[in-house]
């Protein structure tokens, strides 16, 4: 179950409020169960809710999910300057790009989170996205800004199968 943020917040706004209650809750989960089974909890948590946006994106696609629309979502998330990206590249089956700012990451630095959960409230919530977008849909991503990379390399792949 999702609680609906109202619209005027910005996608930025709403992760950082949605890492601090993370954040929270990460601690208490860490003195209860110890951090392994923390960050599993964690990870479950934002990989549901990531999987539920992409399909909520999904039913937005005329004539269902295809890749020229699912490639419309990189302005969705660069909104309010979120995210800088270069290098975009649309080729038939692939979407790729490199995210060469990150202001999720820079806030979560802000906020004092450790690494190991910035990554996993933040980039974490990529590929869940993309599947739950459409099962024809892969992301390959070797590195990210909040785990110390210069840039998040992105490439979405669609395999009709």
């Amino acid at each position: 179950m999702s609680a609906t943020i109202p619209s005027e917040v910005t996608l930025l706004e709403r992760r950082r409020i949605e890492a601090a209650m993370l954040a929270d809750v990460y601690a208490v989960l860490v003195e209860r169960m110890g951090r392994a089974a923390a960050l599993a909890v964690i990870e479950d948590t934002v990989a549901r809710a990531a999987r539920a946006a992409g399909q909520a994106f999904a039913a937005q696609a005329p004539g269902g999910p295809n890749l020229a629309h699912f490639a419309t979502v990189s302005a969705i998330w660069q909104r309010g300057g979120a995210l800088e990206i270069v290098n975009e590249q649309r080729d038939p089956g692939r979407v790729s790009f490199d995210v060469a700012r990150c202001r999720y990451a820079e806030s979560y630095r802000e906020m004092g989170l450790p690494e190991e959960l910035a990554v996993r409230v933040s980039c974490l919530r990529d590929a869940a996205f993309a599947a739950g977008y459409s099962p024809c849909l892969t992301l390959d991503r070797p590195a990210t800004i909040a785990s110390g990379a210069e840039k998040c390399p992105f490439t979405f792949t669609w395999n009709d199968a």
